[in-house]
């Protein structure tokens, strides 16, 4: 005889899929930190994640969780164990451990638990929710924005440093991740005129001023 409560049974389904989705997300930082050291070591693919992609991860990962604890949780096993494979991955080809780097990526990946707690509220409805899902659009875009203006308005320039420097993928790739994370919070939210101006302002900020010169990435 089963006795076991409606109520019971919910608990359980939400516990095992909680479980689940730690997993999962376990699952996948293990694959990207093996696929990062794979393409930092490859002289095939000029790509490294950097701050702006880890960013743009836990944006996500935060926006899209049902609550504040679970966007916490699922961040920091996301790029913690990232983090733990790309260095086991570093000292199995490497034989040694850049003790340095390995402490302050460790470090980003726990404290990335606290910036999913507030970047968390961006996935809401409200005026602060549209304002502050600006501030990592904006970042991102002021990491991207110089990957345009060679292509669209001096082409001759651009030739040039393709041809010296090659494609800067990176800044291509933080453009393309601003573009989207700004799509994703125009749908969310019931602000977009908000979103849009605050996230112009924020760039400029960014862009005009040196409060982004602390960063070490």
């Amino acid at each position: 005889m089963n006795s076991s409560t409606p109520q019971q049974s919910t608990h359980e389904l939400t516990f095992f899929s909680q479980f689940k989705n730690c997993i999962l997300l376990g699952l996948l930082g293990i694959l990207l930190g093996c696929l990062d050291q794979y393409a930092s070591s490859s002289p095939l693919i000029d790509f490294d994640t950097t701050l702006e992609f880890w960013l743009f991860l836990v944006t996500l990962v935060a926006v899209f969780s049902k609550s504040r604890l679970n966007a916490s949780i699922h961040s920091i096993i996301l790029l913690v164990s990232t983090v733990l494979a790309y260095y086991l991955m570093f000292y199995l080809n490497l034989g040694f451990l850049p003790y340095q780097l390995f402490g302050i990526w460790l470090t980003i990946a726990v404290l990335s638990s606290v910036y999913a707690l507030i970047i968390w509220n961006a996935g809401q409805k409200g005026i602060g929710a549209a304002i502050l899902s600006s501030i990592p659009t904006a970042f991102l875009f002021k990491r991207g924005y110089y990957f345009l203006p060679d292509l669209l308005f001096n082409s001759e320039a651009a030739q040039v440093r393709i041809h010296y420097f090659g494609i800067d993928i990176q800044s291509g790739f933080n453009l393309v991740t601003a573009v989207v994370l700004y799509s994703i919070f125009f749908k969310i939210t019931e602000h977009r005129i908000i979103l849009t101006v605050s996230t112009v302002i924020i760039f400029f900020i960014f862009k005009e001023t040196g409060i982004l010169s602390f960063l070490p990435f």
